[in-house]
């Protein structure tokens, strides 16, 4: 790679051209790839000739755009795969072809996609993140970039990076990162899987009567929706301590990102500008809200929780609403056990293999290291 900064963002939805806008803003090289099945927003960059951010990010941005995976690995070394959990297999399936050995492919949102997609890549490294960057949305060649995180956690499954790829990794990303020593620790971190399926069952009649047409965390999260959220956290913490993890609740963690003082999760919903900016909620059921969180956040949760001896009863019944509401069995379809190659392992090697996936930056006595741009 050349002095300057390059990299390629896989998928031009919300997160990918807030990622690409942001990083053409701070004087990064950029490509921009959409899969030719989902080529919308890419037409209307090639159409109007630039990508056009608004609010946190103002400007006209120039990225190389494509629709030809080959030119993304050609372009970078540095690959940030932003789509969501269900379009990984074929994005894995795009990629699996080529010599990624001296590539580090950074999943955003991941979902335990290291654990899943690693075998069938060969890449140096992959890295995880919990989490999107940016509280944004994309139309018609337009990203509204409504919020940036104040910081982010991310983990590497078990490779050999040294400090300056490290390095070069906190670069790419807008705020400073949580360096975390384990995928498993990021994959319990998710608060798109507390936040996001919970408030969209819930409002299953308003999603529908209205589609979408109204504030999903103001109107959506009400006093008794924040019970279920913060039963569902009280789970999601449960299971994550039996893997020897203690991460934030997703209050915490929702303040930690944008700030506020609050008691509540409905109280931070309420009071949230950035989540309140716009009518950001689902106008159907298939919605990622349902279709992503649920089969690739809760459904791993639930069972890794049967796994490590926890009963996470409240997500079960979500996943099985869920399900009905979708006319899909999630429990099947979902990143379940099976599929991330665990189902066969018995409590004890389930645990030793958890332990086994802990990576450690390179710097010493110093593993909380955060990294600025």
């Amino acid at each position: 790679m050349s002095s300057k900064l390059s990299v390629s963002i896989i998928g031009a939805g919300n997160c990918g051209c807030s990622f690409a806008a942001d990083l053409a803003h701070r004087g990064a090289d950029v490509l921009l790839y959409g899969h030719p099945n989902h080529r919308r927003n890419i037409n209307a960059i090639r159409r109007t000739g630039n990508l056009t951010a608004r609010m946190k990010i103002e400007g006209q941005f120039y990225p190389t755009i494509t629709t030809e995976m080959a030119n993304a690995v050609q372009f970078s070394h540095v690959l940030v795969i932003a789509v969501p959990s269900y379009g990984h297999d074929v994005i894995v399936n795009e990629l699996k072809d080529f010599d990624l050995s001296s590539h580090i492919v950074v999943v955003i949102n991941a979902n335990f996609f290291a654990l899943a997609c690693s075998k069938k890549l060969n890449a140096l490294a992959i890295l995880e993140t919990n989490s999107s960057p940016y509280s944004s949305r994309v139309q018609d060649g337009e990203v509204l970039i409504k919020g940036i995180k104040n910081s982010l956690p991310i983990a590497a499954f078990p490779n050999s990076l040294n400090e300056r790829q490290w390095s070069q990794i906190a670069k790419i990303f807008p705020a400073p990162l949580q360096w975390s020593h384990n995928v498993f620790d990021i994959g319990m971190q998710s608060n798109n899987g507390v936040i996001h399926p919970i408030t969209a069952i819930l409002n299953t009649g308003w999603i529908e009567s209205t589609r979408g047409d109204f504030y999903f965390y103001r109107d959506g999260i009400s006093p008794s929706v924040g019970h279920v959220i913060e039963a569902v956290d009280s789970e999601r913490l449960k299971i994550a301590e039996a893997l020897g993890f203690r991460p934030q609740t997703v209050l915490q963690e929702m303040v930690g990102f944008y700030g506020g003082a609050f008691d509540k999760f409905s109280d931070f919903a309420f009071h949230t500008k950035v989540h309140n900016a716009t009518k950001i909620a689902p106008a159907h059921m298939q919605d990622r809200y349902v279709a992503e969180d649920i089969p690739y956040v809760l459904v791993p949760w639930c069972e890794l929780g049967i796994k490590a001896g926890i009963d996470a009863r409240t997500m079960r019944a979500l996943v099985e609403i869920a399900s009905v509401i979708n006319g899909v069995d999630y429990f099947e379809t979902g990143r379940n056990l099976r599929s991330l190659g665990l189902d066969h392992m018995s409590k004890t090697e389930f645990l030793r293999f958890v332990d086994s996936a802990t990576c450690r930056p390179p710097w010493s006595s110093n593993a909380e290291k955060q990294s600025g741009l």
